[in-house]
């Protein structure tokens, strides 16, 4: 045998080598990389291939548990064409989704994240108290376009809505946002459950000039926590509605969100 072809076989048996290396690379070999990645983010237990694995425990630079983590990536992304199943399951935050990147563009598809405010370690205060209840987030597709969301089509529920305050808690009921949206422009359709205390109807429409929120808001049952709630916000009409109008920017919002 010719030393250009003793040279060539020992290429092959290379390329072969690592392409059986990636093809069942151990998930545990790229846990470093993708925490330092995530900036602090500890990956406990991880088991499982790069291709169908999982994570016993993942953890915040903060101590907060995310949950187990489980995930499933076609090996077309060894083409640059991802296909990514994940799943999370955690105390505070627990869901699943379908993910597809090609080149700028990445698609969200069945994406169901589900939030336990009362079970985070650090909630997060706002000027108008620290918010409870249940976040649920039901998008049923989302195209990302480098970077900014340019379609998306889904819900967000706030099921037993409240803001807890100093002087006391405040109780809102259930919350509703309708997501839609299409070349870059978002609207979210804003209402309240029907019957909860909390009145609510307005428009939220977001772009990447801008931003404009329109919603009036009222006590269906005239509570004064929610009443003296809703007096931070604004003072109310004659009828006893808070006008709520925000915003930043400049664009189509000003026409959209009026609709």
């Amino acid at each position: 045998m010719t030393w250009w072809k003793k040279l060539l076989l020992g290429l092959a048996v290379v390329v072969v080598t690592l392409a059986l290396l990636v093809w069942f690379a151990p998930a545990r070999w790229v846990a470093p990389m993708v925490e330092t990645r995530l900036r602090g983010v500890q990956l406990r237990e991880v088991s499982g291939s790069v291709w169908d694995g999982r994570v016993g425990e993942a953890v915040l630079a903060d101590g907060t548990v995310l949950g187990r983590l489980d995930w499933q990536l076609s090996r077309r992304a060894l083409f640059g064409q991802v296909r990514l199943h994940a799943a999370i399951d955690g105390p505070a935050l627990r869901g699943h989704g379908d993910v597809a990147r090609d080149g700028d563009t990445a698609s969200w598809r069945g994406v169901q994240l589900h939030l336990t405010l009362d079970a985070l370690p650090h909630p997060s205060a706002t000027p108008w108290g620290v918010p409870c209840g249940e976040l649920v987030l039901d998008l049923q597709q989302m195209q990302v376009l480098k970077g900014w969301p340019d379609s998306v089509s889904g819900r967000v529920r706030w099921t037993r809505a409240a803001m807890q305050t100093p002087q006391a808690g405040v109780t809102l009921g259930d919350l509703l946002a309708d997501l839609s949206g299409s070349h870059g422009v978002i609207r979210a359709d804003l209402r309240d459950g029907g019957s909860g205390p909390l009145a609510l109807a307005g428009v939220l429409q977001l772009s990447p000039i801008g931003w404009r929120l329109d919603a009036r808001l009222s006590a269906r049952d005239h509570d004064p926590a929610l009443q003296r709630w809703l007096a931070r916000l604004g003072p109310p009409d004659a009828q006893g509605v808070t006008h709520l109008q925000r915003g930043a920017g400049v664009g189509a919002l000003n026409a959209g969100a009026s609709r």
